[in-house]
């Protein structure tokens, strides 16, 4: 087992960490030397390297995720919120939300940049069908329908999970951002997480994907993720989803990774073929919550 994930887990159960232990178990771990070891400006490496580091716990006290954070600053921030230009007119909301959740994960939800792009949200990010935004950005005209009559559900899905993390360390707008997030939940519930609602088929051709960390792709880890940070596990609308991934767990008792998204800087936790150990683990602790 990597020993970033060793570190997840001792976070996860509340233990006593010493600096010394945390330094160890960063230094050690072949995920985080792989993290590291490179850097690009090209395409959205920069996007996908600070997503991946934010999933690792402490991970902000190295100097390259330091840096990294400092160059998404400058580089993606705007006074509206996350673009993936560096210019607000081409925000879009799944992009705007994966960095705020990246930050909030590393400690970082108040700063400037970050409650920019919590503000877009409240004022502009759609949560149900035939709601109207007044964004006229043209990033989500160009690259997608975000904001139709039927809105991309990437991109409320990403924003609910966004909002869950960022109100977990901060209490920035609390009461509209629980609001939101409620009413985002319920349009995810509604899909039983990830059904269309005119027949059971998958929303997207990626959503039944079990993959890790997070990428452009929405996918069921992500899903049941938010079903189990707002303590839906046990809702009847999430069960589909639940005996979809029971059924893909090995005789072994664990679960192997289907998916890895291509883009430059992406690196996957598991391995395919292999023990997911990364997967296998998130998703015992999901269904761990089901009574």
């Amino acid at each position: 087992m990597d020993n970033g994930l060793v570190l997840n887990i001792e976070v996860d159960n509340g233990m006593e960490i010493s600096g010394e232990r945390i330094d160890h178990l960063l230094s050690t771990s072949e995920l985080i030397q792989a993290l590291t070891q490179d850097f690009s400006k090209n395409s959205l490496f920069p996007i996908w390297r600070i997503l991946a580091l934010a999933e690792i716990p402490y991970s902000g006290r190295l100097k390259y995720t330091q840096d990294l954070v400092a160059y998404v600053e400058k580089t993606y921030g705007t006074p509206d919120g996350f673009s993936i230009t560096g210019k607000n007119v081409d925000l879009l909301p799944c992009y705007n939300a994966m960095l705020v959740e990246a930050f909030s994960k590393l400690g970082l939800a108040d700063l400037p940049e970050v409650k920019n792009a919590v503000n877009w949200i409240l004022k502009y990010q759609v949560m149900g069908r035939n709601e109207v935004t007044s964004w006229q950005g043209a990033g989500i005209k160009k690259y997608g329908g975000c904001m139709k009559s039927t809105p991309c559900f990437i991109g409320i899905a990403k924003t609910i999970k966004a909002l869950v993390y960022f109100s977990s360390v901060s209490a920035f707008e609390e009461t509209r951002i629980k609001e939101t997030i409620n009413k985002g939940s319920e349009y995810l519930l509604q899909h039983n997480l990830f059904q269309r609602l005119t027949k059971n088929e998958p929303l997207t051709n990626h959503i039944l994907d079990i993959a890790y960390p997070q990428s452009y792709q929405l996918n069921i880890i992500e899903l049941l993720d938010i079903a189990f940070k707002t303590n839906h596990m046990n809702d009847p609308r999430v069960k589909s989803a639940v005996d979809h991934i029971l059924s893909k767990k090995t005789k072994e008792n664990f679960w192997k990774i289907n998916y890895i998204y291509k883009a430059d800087g992406f690196i996957s936790f598991d391995k395919k073929g292999e023990k997911g150990e990364w997967v296998s683990y998130l998703l015992d602790r999901y269904l761990g919550q089901i009574g």
